[in-house]
């Protein structure tokens, strides 16, 4: 009798993990599923270059090349850092382009974190 109630029980917990795989799977795809995002559309005034960075900011042209300068120095020295640590932008036609979303986190993030 003993015996058979082993194999009950084992087949049992055995049938049970091979459902709860099920159903944690598909959780986790569908909910990968959902989180996919639309991809993101800039508009004309949410890229700017750096003339354009320098009046939303009022500070020079000269002081943002110096802050990028000093950003890539740091950088090089880092293995890691916080993604809104030094100020982003991208390379278009060997222009630096700046997103003003990203900026405004940036700014956010310099904000908090006065020390960097």
């Amino acid at each position: 009798m003993k015996p058979l109630t082993y194999i009950i029980g084992a087949s049992i917990l055995s049938l049970s993990m091979v459902i709860s795989a099920f159903i944690i799977g598909f959780s986790l795809n569908s909910a990968d599923e959902s989180e996919q995002q639309q991809p993101l559309t800039y508009s004309a005034n949410d890229v700017m270059t750096i003339s354009q960075l320098s009046g939303y900011l009022q500070i020079s042209e000269d002081s943002i090349e110096k802050i990028i300068r000093e950003d890539m120095s740091a950088k090089a020295n880092l293995s890691m850092y916080d993604t809104y640590q030094f100020i982003p932008y991208l390379k278009i036609d060997e222009e630096k382009r700046f997103i003003r979303s990203e900026i405004d986190e940036w700014l956010k993030y310099k904000n908090d974190n006065p020390t960097d």
